[in-house]
């Protein structure tokens, strides 16, 4: 059973999202709420897998939320969900280190599939966000990493450990750990969600097949 902390200001929204969540049978919300000033001591109390977090929360910012979750319970997933679709909206979220990112607006199976991945360990985009990419800034510079470090970065910000890279790439295990370890150090980046953040700006992220 995956535990899930709700935390949604309007409480028609929080009420369907529970009756939602409560359909899968190895989901559980665990607690919920409408203030962003609750969040943080829910989770220390209930210790979830995931947070559901809506982005304009009174009390505390989600983005503000999401940067002090993942510095102290970084093993939380944080799912953003929101109404807002902006470009500054997105690489904010993920910057902050967020898992994954969907919009309101989008039906009840993305939302669950995307709860499924994350708490998989895959970095989730909103289907309404197919096209963000190649609308998000761009770095000043051009990313001073290879073509194949370009792709194996644009997999690990999908979630794919060195063995998944290793076959859908064709390489050994042993030289795409190399080169991990090798652009993780040229571009200073130390997590997922910073591999995320920097494929975003560098338009370099794309939604999996």
């Amino acid at each position: 059973m995956k535990n899930i902390v709700l935390a949604e200001d309007h409480a028609i929204i929080r009420d369907g999202l529970k009756l939602l969540i409560s359909t899968r049978p190895n989901l559980s919300v665990v607690a919920d709420t409408g203030d962003g000033g609750d969040v943080e001591r829910l989770l220390r109390e209930h210790q979830p897998d995931l947070l559901l977090l809506d982005l304009d929360l009174p009390g505390l910012h989600g983005l503000e939320l999401t940067r002090r979750i993942k510095t102290s319970t970084p093993a939380v997933r944080v799912l953003i969900l929101t109404g807002s679709p902006g470009p500054a909206s997105v690489r904010a979220a993920f910057e902050a280190g967020a898992d994954g990112y969907v919009l309101k607006h989008e039906n009840a199976d993305e939302l669950l599939h995307a709860i499924s991945l994350v708490l998989s360990g895959i970095v989730y985009l909103s289907k309404g966000l197919n096209g963000m990419a190649d609308d998000l800034p761009s770095s000043p510079a051009p990313a001073p990493i290879t073509a194949r470090e370009q792709e194996i970065l644009a997999l690990i910000a999908h979630g794919a450990s060195s063995s998944d890279i290793a076959d859908r790439l064709h390489l050994s295990v042993l030289t795409v750990r190399k080169h991990r370890q090798n652009l993780m150090g040229k571009l200073s980046l130390h997590n997922v969600a910073e591999v995320t953040a920097y494929a975003l700006r560098s338009n370099l992220f794309r939604p999996p097949p």
